[in-house]
Order: C-alpha cells, then structure tokens, then sequence
C-alpha cells in the first residue's frame, strides 16, 4: 500500500483535533457538574464509549471530499462569437477551400454543432467542453482575433452566425487534451 505524505500528514493532524476537541468537550463538562456532586469513578461500557474516528475512517472521508472537489463543477466566462465558411468571417481561406470543405486549424472538417476555435494557450485543440444553454462543442479550430477567454462557434449559414452575435457564455471542460 503507497502511502501519500501530504494524505497522511492530514490524516494525523484531523486525528489529533479530534482527540483535542473531544478532551476539550470533556473536561468542559466535567467542569460544569455540581460541585457537591458524588462523582462515579467507573469504567464505561463498549456501548457507552465516545466513538473516534480511525485514521482509515478519516482517509476515506479525505477520498470523499477530494473526489467531490473535483467532481465540483467549474464554470469559466467567454465571450462568444460566431462563424462560417464565408469570406466575411473566414477572409482569405474561404477561397480555397477544396470541393466546399472547410478544413478547420487542426485538420479537421468544421461541422455545426460541434466545431468551435478558441486559444489553443487556454482551451487545447481537442479540448471538449459544455456551454451553457448551446451545449457540447470541441476546440477544432483556431482564429486570429480569438485569444484569452474567447470562442468562435461554427455554424453552416452567415445567417445564423448573424443572429448569434456576440454573447457572454458560462463554458466548462469536460474532456482535456493533454
């Protein structure tokens, strides 16, 4: 079994705040009896003991809590722009396009729906993500005005590259590309 120092050092330092807290709460009650009161010195039952966690116990909350964290989603700002094959969003490359394919940065064929360009410094090609209220797309392309926190999504028609305008979107990674 491999043991991680920086799990087991966490391990042992929730282990003694328990046993802290636990001698605190204690003595706080013991303090607060009667002091007329008899005090019956006996040894407590297996039933009547304080249960403390075990280390395994608390290794496998600390598995719990990393595993939510990452599970955690994590929503990022950009600003979203639109495209297609044209000449007014594409320039110079939509003249030679061989037999009217559109050959996104990555080689691959853009397609509505799935093709987006962004930062390949901040989203890899290839990355996939979620955008919220459009849904999922893969970083396939990349353009000269895209950079930092933007994104550029493909879509067949002028028209609908129109009316999708300029918007601000919550995007998040579903699958990185190493």
């Amino acid at each position: 079994m491999k043991v991680n120092v920086k799990r087991f050092i966490i391990v042992l330092t929730l282990l003694m705040l328990t046993s802290f807290v636990s001698g605190f709460i204690a003595g706080k009650a013991f303090s607060q009896k009667q002091p007329n009161r008899e005090i019956k010195q006996q040894a407590p039952n297996f039933q009547e003991r304080e249960s403390k966690p075990t280390a395994l116990a608390l290794l496998n909350q600390y598995d719990t809590i990393e595993s939510d964290l990452k599970s955690e989603e994590r929503w990022m700002t950009f600003i979203a722009t639109a495209y297609c094959p044209c000449e007014k969003c594409c320039g110079k490359w939509a003249k030679n396009r061989p037999n009217g394919v559109v050959y996104t940065a990555s080689g691959e064929i853009a397609q509505e729906g799935i093709t987006i360009a962004a930062d390949w410094n901040v989203l890899p090609r290839g990355t996939k993500v979620e955008i919220k209220g459009i849904g999922s797309r893969v970083v396939q392309d990349r353009g000269g005005a895209i950079r930092g926190n933007r994104i550029d999504v493909y879509f067949d028609s002028h028209q609908e590259a129109l009316e999708f305008g300029v918007q601000e979107v919550q995007l998040k990674i579903e699958e990185e590309i190493n």
